[in-house]
């Protein structure tokens, strides 16, 4: 019996164009309803998901940016924190200048303009970029806003570019490589803290809901998931997943922007519950 869902956000709980579906909405207050716990584990930095919070009324921890940040939105609990050493991002945005490879700085989990660049980027990620234009400031140099200890540092651009760049970090034991997406010719690679990622944020979830991974459901799309994906009980994948994550789920469900996510809610905890 499935105890507690875990959901990814962008191409699995909300629609391409970033507005959440109202059929999940339901089916997820259904599930809550029955006593079946959920949360969200996403990539998303905290200013960039509270809205669903609210809108669902999540009153647990929810694991941001790829498990770097695991919080609980309405005490201000913060169960997990592991921030990216200034030295090691200072390395990373030296190597991607060598390799002409476009750089997002992630100063903090909080700020409200988090994102800082001194480039401009063209290529299929501009949709990033655009969407979180609010969280997004443009200056002359990146390295100037690098404290002690930064959220993290996204790569974006030819990704063997940027596997150039990682094999010259060698930094197993300082940082974590965790890649998202891939569109086109081009691949979306993050760089956090040590041992950060969607698969290490499941001992926490595991221990505060008393839960084990067999009990537990969850739903993604993309390359970061991969590591949760094979630790659960019920993985499943979206409709519109990557094929490689597909291989791993025990099902798929219909794609994000047909509400994959309540009809794997409705199929496989409300009619066990």
């Amino acid at each position: 019996m499935i105890k507690l869902v875990l959901i990814d956000i962008d191409g699995t709980l909300v629609r391409d164009d970033k507005t959440l579906p109202e059929e999940n909405v339901d089916a997820i207050k259904e599930a809550l309803a029955s006593g079946v716990v959920v949360t969200l584990v996403t990539g998303r930095n905290y200013g960039s998901t509270k809205t669903i919070i609210d809108t669902l009324h999540l009153d647990v921890p929810v694991v941001l940016q790829n498990g770097a940040f695991i919080f609980r939105p309405y005490s201000g609990e913060i169960l997990r924190k592991v921030g990216l050493s200034g030295r090691i991002a200072k390395k990373i945005i030296d190597l991607s200048r060598s390799q002409d490879v476009f750089y997002i700085l992630y100063k903090d989990f909080f700020d409200d303009k988090d994102m800082v660049v001194d480039n401009d980027y063209v290529g299929p990620f501009e949709s990033y970029l655009k969407h979180n234009e609010a969280r997004l400031q443009k200056v002359d140099n990146v390295m100037d806003f690098i404290d002690s200890e930064v959220a993290e540092v996204a790569l974006l651009g030819d990704e063997d570019k940027i596997l150039h760049v990682i094999d010259a970090m060698d930094c197993e034991k300082e940082c974590s490589v965790i890649k998202s997406l891939t569109r086109q010719n081009e691949a979306f690679y993050e760089f956090f803290g040590p041992k950060v990622g969607k698969g290490e944020a499941l001992n926490y979830l595991c221990q505060h809901f008393n839960v084990k991974p067999e009990e537990i459901m969850f739903l993604g799309d993309a390359y970061n998931d991969m590591d949760l994906m094979s630790l659960v009980g019920m993985p499943v994948a979206m409709g519109n997943a990557v094929e490689e994550l597909k291989r791993m789920a025990k099902a798929v469900t219909k794609g994000n922007n047909d509400a994959g996510v309540a009809w794997a809610i409705r199929q496989y905890v409300l009619r066990k519950v």
